[in-house]
């Protein structure tokens, strides 16, 4: 009887809603409560307030502090897009008193980061700090998954991240500011006017990153990578004490690396007398695997220490936001992406900054990239209650991943298509280029929704890479693209014009289109993706299918020569007996 009812319960237990706007009971929980419950709305201003991290039974995990003993800390935004974008919102946080959370280093500096942008089984910025570790990189961020309580609102699952800083468990250099407020310590009646900065204090330790949104901690260079192309390079460290001398220096010092880099000879290498050969491969490696086509414009950290020989190296790495694209054809090089690369294109051009490449990726397909794989496998079932949890909490939003299996079996596909087209273009036996994924097709442009994508403007997928679309009104410039402008992104040739019913050849990445007609009413674009071609057919007179029957049908392109195979979704003259008239083959 125990049995029966044991049974019944468990049954009725199945069709209860397990997951809720409330912690999983999987993961530890971190409870934050700001004064007040004062709004946090600020990347600029901490907010005070208190913390405890529990438990919750997971094996390993020490608490820290409790609801009857709550810590101090301070708490405030962080990101740029993922701030403004999104209603889950990543934190940075700064404990009182250093701790060691979720069994990290001990230190005051972390930041939670939300990822409510990565619907890829929360994989990007885990995988890509593991593929860091493999690949050597000196220093890379710990990442811990946990959930969190702010205010008392259940805000989901959080990833409690090391922030990139100077301390001796991360990037082991000594912070310029603490010296010049140790100095201040010491000299009371002293400003920082007073401080004897050197012509070696300019020259480092610097943290610094190129930057895709402007910062009042930036210096411009204007780069010979492109017209109207400039580094904002935001240095993070020094931050406190910076004079017009330090960014004079850094502005100066990067233009120099820049005009080694894109220096006719910039094979020879001679920009390896600036920048870490070695943490330069590496940092390419990793972001190549990840296919991080945003690696070079922003989150893209260098540091140096102190002394004018002293090299940059690239690193730690840090957002790979850009990974994993539904879209993306990883089989490309990086840098052919809509962002402007800084500098790697030219240096790959260097034989030693290629051969040191291929060493270090041949050193991870040694050690084996199963490790990646069951890395991902691991961490995808420590948090899959959670994300089912996070999910229910941001249904209204639709940010999550209730479906972990569907997202991660096509990032693990992608990151094996990824590893393999490089391995490939290193000339590397064993290693083929996959087939890029082709995703919806659209018609993009001025008067077609303003470049968006607009679903009344996508093909239709014929098969055999043939794409169709029906327009009641064409005008404008216009180009075909996927949703990212990455695998399909094309044009024409500048300054030609289109012909109704006549074959266009289309150029990859080439000029907006126009017709020669200027615009046009009810037509069918035909997008051969096969043979780079595009057909603009004037549907007026059109019948709609030739009829079936015994008597024979003789096809004509709209030029008059005869086809033996029409294609579906092309218009042609169809001869039928003594009848002819103008058809869309079906």
């Amino acid at each position: 009887m125990r049995k029966l009812l044991f049974t019944a319960f468990m049954a009725m237990a199945m069709i209860v809603p397990i997951f809720a706007a409330q912690p999983s009971g999987t993961l530890p929980v971190l409870v934050i409560e700001t004064q007040n419950h004062q709004a946090i709305n600020s990347k600029d201003t901490y907010v005070v307030g208190t913390y405890y991290l529990d438990p919750r039974g997971v094996e390993g995990v020490e608490a820290i502090g409790s609801a009857e003993s709550p810590l101090p800390l301070q708490i405030k935004g962080r990101g740029n897009y993922t701030w403004w974008a999104f209603n889950k919102k990543p934190y940075r946080i700064k404990l009182d008193k250093k701790a060691a959370l979720l069994g990290m280093n001990s230190s005051k500096h972390f930041a939670l980061m939300a990822h409510a942008d990565d619907s890829r089984a929360f994989m990007r910025n885990l995988t890509g700090f593991e593929v860091s570790r493999m690949a050597g990189m000196p220093w890379t961020p710990a990442d811990q998954p946990c959930e969190v309580i702010l205010n008392g609102d259940y805000i989901g699952l959080y990833f409690l991240t090391e922030t990139i800083r100077f301390a001796k468990t991360r990037i082991n250099l000594t912070n310029p500011d603490d010296v010049v407020s140790d100095w201040l310590t010491a000299n009371p009646s002293a400003t920082v006017d007073d401080y004897p900065f050197t012509e070696d204090d300019y020259t480092g330790a610097w943290l610094v990153e190129f930057d895709n949104t402007q910062d009042a901690n930036q210096v411009y260079v204007d780069s010979r990578q492109g017209t109207n192309v400039e580094l904002w390079v935001t240095h993070k460290t020094p931050e406190d004490y910076v004079t017009d001398a330090h960014r004079q220096w850094l502005r100066k010092e990067f233009d120099a690396i820049d005009a080694l880099i894109y220096a006719d000879n910039n094979a020879e290498g001679a920009w390896l007398n600036k920048i870490d050969l070695t943490d330069a491969a590496r940092f390419f490696v990793v972001n190549q695997i990840m296919n991080n086509y945003e690696s070079y414009t922003g989150s893209c950290y260098l540091y140096k220490d102190k002394g004018a020989d002293q090299k940059w190296h690239f690193g730690p790495v840090w957002d790979f936001g850009s990974s994993f694209q539904v879209s993306r054809d990883v089989s490309k090089w990086i840098w052919e992406s809509q962002y402007a690369q800084h500098w790697i294109k030219n240096m790959w051009n260097c034989p030693a900054f290629q051969a040191e490449v291929k060493r270090i990726f041949e050193a991870m397909a040694a050690e084996g990239f199963d490790r990646i794989f069951n890395y991902q496998n691991e961490y995808a079932e420590r948090i899959r209650r959670a994300a089912q949890s996070d999910a229910e909490r941001w249904k209204s939003n639709g940010y999550g991943n209730p479906d972990m299996d569907t997202p991660l079996a096509e990032v693990q596909k992608q990151l094996r298509d990824a590893i393999n087209s490089f391995g490939n273009k290193l000339g590397l036996e064993g290693y083929t280029k996959p087939e890029p994924i082709v995703g919806p097709i659209y018609l993009r442009g001025t008067d077609l929704g303003g470049w968006n994508v607009m679903e009344t403007y996508k093909f239709t997928d014929l098969g055999n890479n043939i794409y169709q679309l029906k327009v009641n009104h064409l005008s404008g410039p216009f180009k075909i693209a996927d949703s990212q402008w990455d695998v399909v992104d094309y044009g024409g040739t500048e300054n030609d014009l289109v012909n109704i019913n006549q074959p266009y050849s289309l150029v990859e990445r080439g000029s907006n289109m126009q017709l020669a007609s200027g615009s046009a009413e009810n037509v069918t674009l035909r997008f051969d993706l096969n043979n780079k071609s595009l057909t603009i057919s004037d549907l007026s007179g059109v019948d709609l299918v030739v009829e079936t029957s015994n008597a024979p049908v003789e096809y004509f392109n709209l030029q008059g020569m005869k086809v033996t195979q029409p294609q579906p979704g092309d218009i042609y003259i169809a001869k039928k007996g003594n009848r002819a008239y103008k058809i869309i083959y079906r």
